[in-house]
């Protein structure tokens, strides 16, 4: 059975380059090229490849913001595609992540597909080490900063700042900002541990708020409450989850 992988570069003859190395392979069927961080993101959340090789330095939002936006428990596997960037090499060597330098040599780039492809399925353990690499880079951000909508065939970044919930539809989840509303493939409980717990809060098991939002917090039926939020609007607060809102709201 072939591999399903996605090819992620900001430039196009990069995105040849590894296209070339590739066009040997017959276990590996290239589905899509992205230009871009936000056409990556879309990419891996519609197309579920099982490999990606993703560009680190991209302009607007780069590698480790694609894996940031996508999740660390929905990314597939990876090899990064870098120039030399000495901090990110010795991350990357330390967590033990393929990486390809750049111009990329073809004996290098069939090594690295040789262990991405062994590792491709091995869950928890490419996980975990995805996860200590983005806090490796990234430890002053380990929240989402920003979200990747999409508005027909526009993507556009919806900053944290700018939701004012977002609630829950099985695989989907609706962000609610106070321009509109956005649907993207995610599940709430994987979203609420990508979000600041000091700024959202979930009250109910299908709807999170951000705390800035709420306006009041009213008593209601059997232990619950209502929350009342600046823009009028109503939710309901179930008894399992206003702890940590009430907390909030009564400081």
């Amino acid at each position: 059975m072939s591999l399903r992988a996605l090819i992620v570069d900001d430039e196009a003859p990069a995105r040849r380059k590894v296209r070339s190395h590739l066009s040997g392979t017959a276990d590996v069927e290239i589905v899509s090229e992205a230009a871009n961080g936000l056409e990556a993101v879309d990419a891996i959340q519609r197309l579920r490849p099982d490999l990606v090789f993703l560009d680190v330095q991209m302009p607007g939002m780069n590698g480790f913001e694609v894996i940031a936006a996508v999740g660390v428990d929905a990314m597939p596997a990876v090899v990064f595609v870098t120039a030399f960037d000495e901090y990110a090499l010795d991350a990357f060597d330390v967590e033990a992540v393929d990486y390809l330098l750049k111009p990329i040599r073809d004996d290098r780039f069939q090594r690295a597909l040789k262990r991405a492809v062994e590792r491709v399925g091995a869950g928890d353990d490419e996980r975990d080490r995805l996860a200590r690499l983005l806090d490796r880079i990234r430890p002053v951000a380990p929240y989402l900063q920003r979200l990747v909508v999409r508005d027909g065939e526009r993507l556009f970044f919806v900053p944290t700042d700018r939701i004012v919930r977002i609630a829950a539809g099985g695989n989907y989840v609706k962000i609610h900002t106070a321009e509109g509303a956005h649907v993207i493939r995610e599940t709430i409980s994987r979203l609420e541990g990508r979000l600041n717990p000091e700024q959202f809060a979930r009250i109910h098991r299908a709807e999170i708020v951000r705390i800035d939002c709420v306006k009041e917090i009213q008593p209601w039926f059997h232990g619950d409450h209502i929350v009342i939020l600046k823009n009028g609007e109503e939710r309901k607060l179930s008894r399992r989850y206003k702890a940590h809102l009430l907390r909030d709201h009564a400081e």
